[in-house]
């Protein structure tokens, strides 16, 4: 062919293949966009046409306002005008006017110390760490110890007498006193604070108008041996002392230690002679409880050496060191102060001493009921679970640090059956159990909810956070390396990155077959809470290897956890619709047991708009049941307060504790009608969130602290004591138009600025700084200090965006291969 015909016939031909080009291209956007309306259409159907859903829960005004209304007068209630003294002059009681009535010890107070506890007047004692019964089949439990302090005394004649029962939580004790004109009885019960071992009744009588002597009848009710420990008999090494020794009747493992226990006490007459030359008495009954005898034995000998000068003391001391290093105080609302007050001193009754005498016990966990409560199939016999490290936790981190790292050294303590229940599902690294108690193995009774024993892995997710806020709060690098919190992190991540599943239609890894904090959805599919905090825990492993400068072939397989895993998480939301589903294919309008979702917002910090945040709250609480537990309300007063809702945040407020708390010793239950688990602080620890992270305002980054404080409903002001940030103590006081900051202790590790609007204030010790009320941040001017790159929190839209750029991609790819 010559050259012209080839040109003659080229020109057409390059014209054609420009046009078979054009139309290949034309047909793969054209295809781009199918598959991306198919994604679309199967995002749809996944989760449902909500605007079709029935909805199972009326919100009706009628409803509302009924579930809304307030706690009337208690029947027993509280007297006294002073905020830390919870006093009356009879005691809760239960029956009617048919049966009779008996003391109700289930509403009364408890006193404890972290390593011993009892309820006043029951005839139990509890021990940290001290639990029988078969952990598989869910009956691991509190042992109970019989009480040899339930002691009560009785005057001659009771006519005329005055009674009155107190419970001071600035002491830390019982108080019960009997007045007539003839003699003042005085009896006081407390769990001694720096001698943790010790438990002391001290009986004090005053002669008044009466002569001649005076005898006080002493009754005691110690209860049966019960079985939880097989007993020795009682044995006296001396006249005024009771020995006894027992150890555990069934352990909580085939092949885990059966725990002693060694019990020294005081003996109790059946009376007290107050003679006619006297004009007072004072006696004293004490018991000392340890695992070892040789430590069981010197308390007892310390308490009866000092009963008759420096025990007392010391105790008081001790607890004045407690309040002193943390605490809220509110001016204008003593009934809002008392149930603060209140609520702090059960939490902290609960866990160890701050200053204590002799080498501490391993500290094993918090409990729904805390220390004093946890008897089989009751109070959830003692357990740790999620309430400990999302409920309790986070307001002791901010005012008592040490404490906070001593909660999550009984998680390190535990890990070794965490690696083996991970890997008996084909996992890897820490998974921990839903419910834990002596030995770390699950202990979740199956036969009352077996899907929360295998489904509810949320918790791993849950103790990986509570780590995180513990290293943004005190960047405790000692903690990190030496102490084995680098590995409790690292590995809770490495459950995380080995339990997902990939989806190759989406392109992303689903969390399938679990159970929301929503349990009344026992098995779903991609449970927006647990992916987030599963992301969450790989993101902070990823920032925590920086951190400690591990080495570069492990930072790198950790950081490829988030990269491969955490980053292509599927994250479910409804786009046109703007709120969160709780789970894949949630239907819009079903009910749910307590806050979920809402949890994403705070404590989360997961980023999001606010008509996304306001839509959450809104669409969930109307599914949320009204009868549910207390500290769900203590969420949505939290999230309301973030987008300025303030009346809607006050009534949250108001439902978080009213209802809960029972009157005159400041008892939470668990219930809104009936008890439930008492004394129920995990409803304590949602209450003083909404108090120090809600009207506080404080939220803990991983390299800072904004704060944007308002006033609590009916007070003049708020004053935070102690909160511990980076090694500094600060004290926050609050009015209505301005906040001035103390340091009272400034860590010289890491110096401390505040950034309000443009100005910026360097913290010293002594020099307050004054603000406008309004948000602001504190962060430290160290250096070296951002090193490490803070783990982003994402909007929730990562996932969409991921499974479209893969779309695209495979559409690029089927193109290429034409």
């Amino acid at each position: 062919m010559d050259r012209g015909l080839s040109r003659k016939w080229s020109l057409p031909w390059q014209f054609l293949q420009t046009r078979m080009r054009t139309r290949r291209l034309y047909l793969a956007l054209c295809l781009t966009l199918v598959l991306l309306f198919i994604n679309v259409a199967a995002y749809q159907t996944i989760l449902g046409n909500n605007s079709k859903r029935t909805k199972l829960f009326g919100t009706n005004d009628q409803t509302r306002n009924k579930s809304r209304r307030r706690r009337q007068d208690a029947d027993v209630p509280d007297i006294s005008n002073s905020p830390t003294i919870f006093e009356s002059d009879r005691l809760p009681v239960t029956g009617n006017s048919t049966i009779g009535y008996t003391l109700n010890t289930r509403l009364m107070a408890s006193i404890g110390n972290g390593h011993l506890a009892t309820t006043v007047y029951s005839d139990t004692i509890f021990v940290n760490g001290l639990y029988s019964g078969d952990g598989f089949k869910g009956r691991s439990h509190r042992a109970t110890i019989p009480s040899q302090n339930n002691i009560r005394a009785m005057l001659p004649s009771e006519v005329d007498a005055v009674r009155r029962f107190a419970l001071d939580v600035e002491k830390g004790v019982f108080f019960e006193t009997v007045t007539t004109d003839q003699v003042t009885v005085e009896q006081r019960t407390y769990a001694h604070q720096f001698y943790t071992r010790l438990l002391v009744t001290e009986i004090h009588v005053t002669r008044g108008q009466g002569t001649g002597d005076i005898v006080i009848g002493l009754t005691t009710n110690p209860g049966s041996d019960g079985q939880d420990f097989l007993w020795d008999s009682i044995s006296s090494p001396s006249v005024a002392s009771r020995y006894r020794h027992g150890t555990i009747n069934v352990t909580e493992t085939a092949t885990s230690p059966r725990s002693e226990v060694h019990m020294y006490w005081t003996p109790v007459p059946s009376t007290i002679t107050l003679a006619s030359s006297e004009s007072q008495k004072s006696v004293s009954y004490i018991t000392s409880i340890d695992t070892d005898q040789a430590t069981a034995r010197e308390s007892f000998e310390i308490g009866r050496q000092f009963a008759r000068s420096d025990l007392y003391p010391t105790h008081l001391e001790a607890w004045r060191k407690v309040w002193d290093a943390g605490r809220i105080e509110v001016e204008g609302n003593l009934n809002l102060q008392k149930i603060i007050n209140g609520a702090l001193y059960y939490i902290l009754s609960s866990l160890p001493a701050h200053d204590h005498y002799g080498t501490a016990n391993q500290f094993y966990g918090l409990s729904p009921g805390g220390l004093a409560n946890g008897k089989l199939l009751q109070d959830y016999q003692g357990h740790s679970f999620w309430d400990t490290e999302t409920w309790m936790y986070p307001p002791i981190l901010m005012l008592h640090p040490t404490l906070a790292k001593d909660i999550l050294s009984y998680r390190i303590h535990v890990r070794g059956p965490a690696y083996d229940r991970a890997q008996e599902n084909g996992y890897q690294g820490l998974r921990f159990p839903w419910e834990s108690a002596f030995t770390g193995v699950e202990v979740t009774p199956g036969d009352i909810c077996w899907e929360c024993r295998e489904n509810q892995q949320h918790i791993t997710g849950d103790i990986a956070f509570a780590a995180r806020q513990y290293v943004s709060a005190t960047r405790d690098l000692r903690w990190l390396q030496d102490e084995n919190g680098w590995e409790l992190i690292r590995e809770t991540a490495r459950f995380w990155k080995s339990r997902p599943t990939f989806n190759r239609k989406r392109g992303l890894y689903d969390i399938n077959g679990v159970m929301p904090p929503d349990e009344f959805h026992h098995t779903v599919n991609n449970s927006i809470y647990t992916n987030v905090v599963a992301k969450l825990s790989m993101d902070f492993a990823n920032y925590t290897a920086c951190l400690v400068g591990e080495a570069e072939e492990t930072a790198g397989e950790v950081e490829s956890w988030v990269t491969d895993v955490g980053d292509r998480l599927y994250l479910p939301e409804i786009t046109d619709e703007k709120y969160h589903p709780e789970f894949e294919g949630y239907p819009k309008g079903e009910l749910i047991k307590q806050a979920d979702v809402i949890l994403l917002g705070y404590p989360l910090m997961w980023k999001m708009s606010d008509e996304v945040r306001k839509n959450d709250l809104n669409v969930y609480e109307e599914v949320t049941d009204r009868t549910g537990p207390a500290m769900t309300w203590s969420m949505f007063c939290i999230g309301w307060l973030e987008l300025q809702e303030y009346t809607k945040a006050s009534q949250m407020f108001q439902d978080s504790y009213s209802i809960y708390v029972k009157e005159p010793f400041k008892i939470w239950t668990e219930a809104h009608q009936g008890l439930g688990a008492v004394n129920f602080i995990t409803g304590m620890g949602g209450f003083l969130q909404a108090v120090l992270f809600g009207y506080g305002g404080f939220r803990l980054h991983v390299d800072h602290l904004d704060f944007n404080p308002v006033l609590p409903p009916d007070t003049d002001s708020m004053k935070i004591h102690g909160l511990d940030y980076l090694g500094s103590s600060l004290d926050f006081t609050i009015s209505r138009d301005q906040v001035t900051i103390n340091v009272t202790s400034l860590g010289g590790d890491y110096p401390l600025e505040i950034k309000a609007g443009d100005a910026s204030y360097t913290l010293q010790e002594g020099v307050p700084v004054q603000l406008p009320r309004g948000p602001a941040t504190i962060a430290t001017t160290r250096q070296d200090s951002n090193r490490c790159t803070p783990p982003v929190v994402g909007d929730g839209t990562a996932g969409r965006l991921k499974a479209t750029l893969w779309i695209f991609l495979l559409s690029v790819l089927l193109i290429a291969m034409q």
